[in-house]
Formats: structure tokens, sequence, C-alpha cells
């Protein structure tokens, strides 16, 4: 191992000999000062540099803060453990890898490639412009360093092996939980007018149906003890008739009233991609939910905000997602009569033995009954006219609460249903 390990470096010292004598070549640096993305706590600080200079003359850097002692190679893996667009592979490292939507970087492309390839580009280091004289896992850095990491293929080294330098222009990695220009909407408590359940809790709930009208709505919600972002909608929905959640996920949240007809899964055949596909995603004080909204705990002050995969913006490591439309507070719930019975008549409702649903729109419609849990109960296609009644048959079906969805080409409408 000695022996291979001082063949390697024997053959750097060459390589650097005849690179550094022929052509002067400046080691780029940056300052601290310029870093924007800092990882870690604590009161050392220390600058990493990393220069994948063999094929896109691209070099990033990051600031690392950490207490008491660290080598290269932890900062390295730490910066990658928090920026997901960063990639080391193995503990020498192998390759460290960086991509994001603009660029998709490696430094060792040819695992088949040896020392000498062209396409041979191993990862070294410097501290402080001097060469590391230890494996990456084992060289200290200090408060104040600065560490560089480039492909050995266009490092160049000085005749001595004392220094390694890479002339890259060196320019920060961009926070990805920054947001650039990206405006996550907010709504604040005092502007909330309607509130449901009591506690000493309060939570804002924000739906947004970006996809379809560009149109959010806010509602308070107050608990006491625990509560979870799904209970919080689901407790929203049962006293609003506006507000219908379909699905234990939810697999769709729906809202119509006079003005609105919202829903954010219109095409249960889509899939993940398609510009249809916009089945409900949240957030929790701008941070992507990191469980299901079952499961995902809301505390007093918490701003909550749901809305469509297909219109968000999700930072790269996908930590936070933002929605930008403008959210407006929904208005107070006045009954089933003032708000529904435009758009979708069921009756009756309560039902035993069947229920009709009342055809707002000519032409092919479907009709579609689920129930709690947004499992499918019945579903057909009619073609019928504007008015035309429509019989469902309930007397095989459970007592509960169920979902009633008519769709066709240019609406969708839904209401409630209670069969007994």
């Amino acid at each position: 191992m000695r022996f291979k390990n001082f063949t390697l470096l024997f053959l750097m010292g060459i390589f650097g000999l005849f690179s550094t004598n022929l052509f002067a070549q400046q080691d780029a640096t940056i300052s601290a000062d310029e870093i924007q993305y800092w990882i870690g706590e604590g009161e050392n600080e220390v600058v990493v540099a990393i220069s994948w200079c063999s094929y896109t003359e691209t070099a990033l850097a990051w600031g690392y803060r950490f207490d008491g002692e660290a080598t290269v190679f932890q900062a390295l893996t730490d910066i990658a453990a928090a920026d997901s667009r960063l990639t080391v592979i193995g503990s020498a490292p192998s390759n460290v890898t960086y991509v994001d939507e603009e660029f998709n970087l490696t430094m060792c492309p040819n695992p088949d490639a040896e020392w000498g390839d062209e396409d041979y580009d191993v990862p070294m280091h410097s501290v402080n412009g001097m060469m590391g004289m230890n494996a990456m896992a084992a060289e200290p850095i200090h408060n104040g360093d600065f560490v560089k990491i480039g492909g050995v293929a266009c490092g160049t080294m000085s005749s001595d092996w004392t220094t390694i330098s890479w002339a890259t222009e060196i320019v920060p990695a961009v926070d990805p939980n920054a947001g650039g220009d990206v405006v996550d909407a907010t709504i604040s408590p005092e502007d909330i007018k309607y509130w449901i359940g009591e506690g000493e809790n309060e939570v804002v709930v924000a739906i947004s149906w970006c996809s379809y009208t560009e149109t959010a709505l806010a509602w308070g919600y107050r608990f006491d003890g625990e509560a979870t972002v799904f209970q919080a909608l689901t407790d929203i929905a049962a006293v609003d008739e506006r507000l219908v959640v379909v699905g234990s996920a939810p697999s769709n949240v729906t809202y119509v009233d006079e003005n609105y007809n919202l829903t954010m899964c219109p095409n249960p055949d889509a899939e993940w991609g398609d510009e249809d596909y916009d089945v409900p995603m949240h957030s929790v004080n701008g941070m992507m939910g990191m469980n299901a909204m079952a499961a995902e705990p809301i505390h007093n002050g918490d701003f909550v905000k749901i809305g469509g995969v297909a219109c968000s913006i999700m930072s790269s490591d996908w930590t936070t997602i933002s929605w930008e439309q403008p959210i407006e507070p929904a208005t107070i719930y006045t009954g089933v009569n003032e708000s529904l019975s435009m758009t979708l008549s069921v009756y009756p409702n309560p039902a035993e033995n069947e229920a009709f649903v009342t055809i707002e729109d000519a032409g092919l419609n479907m009709v579609s009954v689920y129930d709690i849990q947004g499992r499918v109960v019945s579903t057909m296609s009619v073609e019928a006219e504007a008015g035309e009644q429509v019989r469902l048959g309930t007397e095989t079906m459970s007592s509960g609460v169920y979902f009633v969805r008519v769709s066709n080409d240019s609406a969708v409408r839904t209401a409630k249903l209670v069969v007994k």
C-alpha cells in the first residue's frame, strides 16, 4: 500500500513538474464574505470549493461551520447531506457529483479509466493552497481554512508536490431553500373571517386551487391538545359543506359555492407528471410536509398550506414548497341551500333506498359516488338533458356519509350525500 501511494505521488509529481514549469497557473479562490449557502453550526468557519474543471469549467463553493475538530471529508459529506444536489460516492471519495436544473457534473465519468487516461478524474484536495498530505478523511481543517477539491486530470501541481491548484473561476452555490424570486403567499390570522372549532390553539389553513382559477381560500382552525393537518382539513370540511375532502390521503379537495367550482384532481386517470395530475400536497410554515397529512402534526400559531402539486414550486432538495396565489379568507358558511343547491342537487338527502341527482349540463356526464375514505362505490356514464334526474341506488350502501361527483368536459360538481 505504501509503495502504491509513493508511486502515485511520484507520477503526480512528474505530471506537476511538466505542467507547472511550462504553464504558470493561478489557483482560483473565493472570499468567505461571498458565500451564500452556509451549512452546519459552530464557531469555526471553512469555505469548501469544488472544481469540476474537466467538463464545464465550473466550480462551486459552500460555507461549512462546526465546533471542535473536523476533516475535509467530514465537511464534504456534511454539505452533501444538507444539499441533496451534491452526492459523494465512496469513502475516498471516488466520485463527487452535482446535479440541478442547470448542471450535471461528475468527477469520474468513466469507471473503467485508469491513471493517466484523459477521462480519469478522481478528486484530490488542498487546504489553503497546500496539497493534502493525508486522505480526505484524515485531513484536519481549522477555522478560516480554504478547502479546495478538484479532479486530478485538470489540477496543476508544483514540482515538489507541495501545492495543487485549479484555475476555474469559483462561484458561490445558491441556497436551495432561499427560493429566489418565488414568493409563498400568506395571510394573517387577523384577516381570517371563518374560525372553526374551539380550543386554545389556533392554526390558519389555506388551500390553493392554483391550476384552474388562481384561487386560494383560508380558514381558521381552533383545537386543544394534539392535531394533524388532515384532522384540521376534515374538521373544517365537516362544518363547511362547501368544502369536500375525498380520500384519506386525500385524493381530492373540492370547494363549490355560488362563485366557485374548484377541485384538485379533475382527471382520476391522470398520473404523476401529467398536466392534469393535481393531487394535494401540504406545507407547514413554508416547510414541505415530512409526513402524510394524517401524521403531520400542527401546533398553535402554525400556517398550513395545501395545494395542487401541478402548480407548486418546490426547492431542489424538497424541503420547501410554495404557491404564489394571493389568499383570501373564506366567507362564513350559511347553509347548504345557499351554497350547493344551485350547483348539484341530490334528493332525498338523507336517503334510504334511492336518491336522484339532477344533471345540470346536457351531454355526456360521469356520475360517481365515493365513500368517506375516497373509495369508488359506483360510477356510471350517462347521456342526459339539462335538468334530467339520474337515479342512484343506495339500498346496498351502509349508513354513513358519501360524496356524489358529476363531471363533464366543462365542469365538476360535488355534493355530500347521507345514507340512513
